[in-house]
Parts: structure tokens; sequence; C-alpha cells
């Protein structure tokens, strides 16, 4: 992907981690929402081939790491605020939206940097349709906990606090 593009990306990255944050967690779960747990392992996959195939790079730093959990967070949120607005997010919607940003189709041509294409597109366009206070509504209605070594949820600014990336940070839930 040319480096032309890592300003759209990295302006979604931005928009993602504004929209999400941290709860808690446990050791082998990066984040589990609503009772879907992903692992630390299929966190550092995903951000590794993201990572590829924006830099070129076949290793992810620890905010990569944190964009993709961010993404899945924002994924969530923006896909209760469009089944609360009677309008689920299609495959064409989300298209849509990766086609809109520099490098979207390429990261959703990576089957292993799928997950952050999907969840880049639902974001883009749940923010399109719906609106990010729609998005930020749902955080009452999901469940979050986010491992502490990705950061920490702060609920008053509905933001992602990046951390050091320490597993000793103590764990809370929302």
């Amino acid at each position: 992907m040319a480096l032309r593009a890592l300003p759209a990306l990295a302006a979604a990255g931005a928009i993602i981690l504004t929209l999400t944050g941290c709860a808690g967690g446990t050791g082998s779960d990066a984040v589990v929402i609503n009772g879907r747990r992903v692992s630390v392992t299929e966190v550092e996959k995903t951000a590794t081939a993201v990572a590829s195939t924006v830099r070129g790079d076949n290793t992810a730093t620890l905010r990569d790491e944190q964009l993709v959990v961010a993404a899945l967070v924002s994924q969530a949120l923006a896909d209760s605020a469009a089944q609360k607005a009677g309008k689920p997010i299609t495959t064409a919607d989300r298209d849509a939206a990766l086609a809109s940003i520099p490098g979207g189709t390429q990261l959703e041509g990576n089957a292993d940097a799928r997950p952050y294409a999907e969840a880049v597109g639902d974001v883009v366009h749940a923010q399109q349709a719906f609106g990010a206070e729609a998005m930020a509504a749902q955080q009452a209605s999901t469940s979050i906990a986010v491992n502490p070594r990705f950061g920490t949820w702060d609920t008053k600014q509905m933001s992602l606090v990046t951390g050091t990336g320490s597993l000793s940070v103590p764990v809370t839930t929302n």
C-alpha cells in the first residue's frame, strides 16, 4: 500500500480510539465484548497483518494491537447503533465504507487483517449513517472487558486511554 494511504488509516484509527476503551480483562483475552472473546493471540495476528499491509512491516507494535482492540470495540458499538436504528450494517455498506478509505480494500483483501478492516468499515459506515453520538449511546448496553495491557476505558470521555502494556494494572469492568 502506498504511504499516502497512511494518514487516512491513521485518521480512522484515531476515530476508533476516541470511541472505544478498556474496562478490564484477563490474561489470554484481549477483549470480551458481550461475551464474545477475542484472544491476545488473535489480536497479535491481526495487528501483524495490518502492519504488514500498511507499512510492509511484519512486526506489530503495542500501538498496532491497541488499534485492533479499539476497532473491535468500536465495531460492537457501531453494530449496536445500526441494530437500534433498524438498519443492520450489510456487507455492501461495509465495502462502500472501506472503498472510501485509501487502502481499506487492501486491508480487507488480507485474510488475517480482515477483522480490523471489517471493524473499520462498520465504524465508518455507522458514523456516516447514524453519527458518533448513536454509537456512544450504545456503551451502556454493551458489556466490554479489555485486558489492561491495552489501556483503560474512561467512561466520562468515552475514550481509550492507552497504557504502558503492563499487566499489573488492577482489573475493572463496566
